[in-house]
């Protein structure tokens, strides 16, 4: 699960009992293989045990990684989770805690970037059967990649004959999104994972991620057609709650940085505020 990165020794049992602090609370295991490869990652630039860091050590870490904002986001509510329960729950005394000393990541205002449909047709034209549903899955009901990468042929849901599927999201939370019933087919044909891993299980988010991107090109993603879903729903519907919903965002405002809204007639706005 974890041989990608090593965890140093002095911070194996306290980062043991941290993840299954964080297991007891219904964190998913993505979650905790996250959380896992964050501690071991800091724990290794730290060059301490984790009752000698300072709130120095931890600015000083932060401060010198080429981390985009939301990376080092990732990274600070970690440490601040790690020794949360340090404070609350281990039995070892820790006098103050280090994380006290680290700024709020300040949120970055993402500009919306969907997916011309136009290259998505492209993307279908070149596309093998498997990787057609990943692009349909993203594009036609806003799955996250994790998303994509966990869906199974049980997840298909026909209620007063028309077709959802359940899908599986961030932080083991589950929602259900309207599907076309060609897709809903393809993916029901599957009798099982979509997409298998190698030995067990399914593949992991990265490789859904890949085979969209080399398939879109221009810079496009994953992402970028689950901004496509988003714009292309909202253009429809002008219902932001129920598009927030079926993207599993659980603020608004998360939902508004992925519309990308065109002012189609602006004498008409300009004379409607106009006093």
């Amino acid at each position: 699960m974890h041989k990608h990165q090593i965890l140093p020794q002095e911070w194996e049992k306290e980062v043991e009992h941290w993840l299954d602090w964080l297991k007891a609370a219904g964190c998913s295991d993505a979650t905790l293989t996250t959380r896992y490869y964050k501690i071991s990652y800091l724990a290794r630039l730290l060059h301490c045990g984790p009752m000698e860091v300072t709130g120095q050590a931890l600015v000083h870490v932060c401060a010198t990684q080429p981390w985009k904002r939301e990376t080092l986001k990732g990274y600070t509510n970690t440490i601040r989770s790690f020794y949360r329960y340090l404070i609350e729950c281990d039995d070892d005394d820790i006098d103050v805690d280090p994380t006290r000393a680290l700024p709020r990541v300040r949120k970055q205002r993402s500009i919306p970037h969907p997916c011309p449909d136009s290259l998505v047709h492209q993307a279908l034209d070149k596309a093998t059967i498997p990787e057609t549903v990943m692009i349909k899955l993203a594009s036609e009901c806003g799955l996250r990649r994790s998303e994509i990468a966990q869906v199974s042929s049980h997840d298909v849901i026909t209620i007063n004959k028309h077709y959802y599927l359940l899908v599986h999201g961030k932080g083991a939370k589950e929602r259900t999104v309207p599907v076309s019933a060609p897709l809903a087919h393809m993916v029901e044909n599957a009798h099982g994972y979509v997409f298998p891993g190698r030995f067990h299980g399914h593949v992991e988010s990265s490789y859904i991620s890949k085979h969209v991107s080399r398939l879109l090109g221009h810079g496009y993603s994953t992402h970028s057609l689950r901004h496509r879903y988003a714009t292309t729903l909202y253009a429809y519907t002008h219902d932001i709650l129920l598009v927030s919903k079926l993207l599993g965002h659980e603020s608004i405002d998360t939902t508004q940085t992925y519309l990308a809204l065109t002012i189609t007639n602006p004498t008409e706005l300009i004379t409607a505020v106009t006093l």
